[in-house]
């Protein structure tokens, strides 16, 4: 963890660096984001049931090919993505849902599961932007945005019980669309703050199911948010 922290403050540095140059804006933002995960399970055998508070915490590069048109990179942590799944095909018996991760521990039939996904993130995409109003402020749109993220921690609970480690049975990759709408506001002729609001779709599969039950195993969960982003650019 403290490598992946040194990662993170040493690309937001290097970004940092670029912000220098003609063309090229720096910034960095934090994220209060609500994730909820879907499932394709057919016969409401795996359903929603409840969503994640998350948080995000990044820094952003712009360049600027023309006046207000721009390509963007970043990197960013995102903490606590997921959310609940209820699992209605458990027997009496109970299942473990997480083999290779936590073999003993059993979920009980229709148990309500928390997924709680850290990921490392490198966005990419596209800003077009209004030019400056007389009271200060642009609006800008992000479209779109791709995500590549990697897993860098899993956890599970199973009716709010102690959460445990799933990693084993969780994909390593995440990748991602999405876009974004906001406002620019001028604090002075280098600094502006920044409001949006984000959608992000995951669509790689996030939770390998190897537990016999095919309604349960062949299957795809993906993660999906909408986040409130704040900001400051350079």
């Amino acid at each position: 963890m403290k490598k992946i922290a040194l990662f993170v403050v040493f690309s937001i540095f290097a970004i940092s660096s670029y912000g220098q140059d003609e063309g090229f804006q720096f910034g960095f933002h934090v994220s209060p984001t609500f994730t909820w995960l879907g499932n394709n399970a057919d016969n409401n055998a795996i359903e929603a049931n409840g969503s994640n508070f998350a948080f995000k915490i990044g820094a952003d590069g712009e360049y600027y090919f023309r006046e207000n048109y721009a390509m963007k990179f970043g990197v960013a942590m995102s903490f606590n993505q997921g959310g609940n799944l209820m699992f209605n095909t458990i027997d009496a018996n109970g299942l473990a849902l997480f083999t290779d991760s936590q073999p003993g521990e059993i979920a009980p039939m229709g148990a309500n599961v928390n997924f709680n996904y850290q990921y490392l993130e490198f966005p990419f995409g596209l800003k077009m932007r209004t030019n400056e109003y007389d009271f200060g402020a642009r609006f800008f749109a992000d479209i779109p945005v791709v995500t590549l993220g990697f897993n860098v921690a899993s956890r599970s609970s199973t009716n709010e019980e102690d959460d445990f480690r799933i990693g084993k049975d969780t994909g390593l990759m995440q990748i991602s669309w999405g876009l974004g709408l906001g406002a620019e506001y001028g604090v002075s002729e280098s600094t502006a703050v920044t409001l949006g609001v984000y959608y992000q779709s995951g669509f790689v599969n996030t939770y390998y199911g190897k537990t016999g039950q095919t309604e349960i195993d062949d299957t795809k969960t993906t993660v999906s948010g909408v986040e409130i982003r704040l900001g400051v650019l350079f």
